[in-house]
């Protein structure tokens, strides 16, 4: 199933091949508080360098590492990894502890990031939740690598 989000004003909604939302990723990197609205429920990521949590009524529910060497984002409580996918057509994605790729993503334009998302879902059991968390993901981790060309 492909997916494909937009972002407009620091707010990137995902929508499926039926143009209705599936969810929405609000970005606020000056506070680096997120936060993920699925329907009625609303989720805060707050990020803290290398780590992020994930808060759902003022209770954390997933713990997000970063893996400073490699860029690599393990989900902890899923045991699951938004990482890079360097040289390919997409641009990351996230993989079980099989290491077998459930969802991709890429931008739509391979030489200008437009804010405009591709995605790809290989397994039907990704939730909203985590199409989102692997966007964001993708997202923090495409200005990272921006940031460590421009200024090494």
């Amino acid at each position: 199933m492909q997916l494909i989000a937009k972002t407009e004003n620091n707010v990137v909604t995902v929508f499926d091949s039926k143009d209705e939302i599936i969810g929405k990723l609000i970005l606020d990197f000056k506070t680096k508080q997120h936060q993920i609205k699925i329907q009625n429920k609303t989720y805060k990521i707050i990020q803290d360098k290398w780590n992020s949590e994930v808060i759902e009524n003022n209770q954390t529910i997933y713990h997000l590492r970063t893996n400073k060497s490699w860029g690599t984002i393990k989900i902890e409580e899923l045991d699951k990894q938004i990482r890079g996918v360097f040289g390919q057509e997409w641009g990351s994605q996230l993989r079980d502890s099989n290491k077998k790729t459930l969802l991709k993503i890429k931008s739509e334009s391979k030489w200008k990031n437009s804010g405009n998302y591709i995605l790809q879902i290989d397994e039907k059991s990704v939730t909203s939740l985590e199409i989102l968390l692997t966007l964001y993901g993708h997202i923090v981790g495409t200005i990272a690598k921006q940031y460590q060309v421009i200024y090494g």
